[in-house]
């Protein structure tokens, strides 16, 4: 499949997928870019390693927007956990970059790949008649720094 054909399958994957599935795909872009980073990382490849760790962070940022503004208004505790851990990791993640520190990423990797695992087995565990997608059970993390 030539980039192009690839580009217009994930588009038309992005705007036919339900909320839960979206996440999913978020979660696994982010760690497949901080694990191309990684690889670049190693490579030396400066310029590559800061570009993918920048697309890791703007997922980020889409997992945090995608919270529910309402659900964090009103003091939910799994949605303030979300946000804090995607903060977290955000915050790693620029620290990483900055700091060229692979340990960083790998933390974010092992974080991301626990909310992936969590919501993989929320979409498989719904019913077909479902509409509503719940939020997952948070990481168990200390949050520091």
């Amino acid at each position: 499949m030539n980039r192009n054909g690839y580009w217009q399958y994930s588009q038309v994957q992005i705007k036919t997928a339900n909320k839960g599935k979206l996440i999913v795909m978020l979660y696994q872009g982010a760690i497949r870019f901080m694990k191309k980073a990684l690889i670049q990382l190693e490579q030396k490849d400066m310029e590559g390693k800061g570009k993918s760790l920048i697309r890791a962070q703007d997922v980020v940022l889409e997992l945090l927007y995608a919270l529910d503004q309402d659900m964090l208004a009103k003091g939910n505790e799994l949605a303030l956990n979300l946000q804090r851990l995607y903060l977290y990791c955000y915050r790693r993640l620029i620290r990483a970059n900055v700091d060229m520190d692979p340990e960083a990423i790998k933390e974010v990797v092992a974080l991301m790949t626990s909310l992936l695992e969590a919501w993989e087995k929320v979409l498989g565990s719904q019913g077909e008649g479902e509409t509503e997608t719940p939020e997952p059970a948070p990481a168990r993390v200390a949050i520091t720094g």
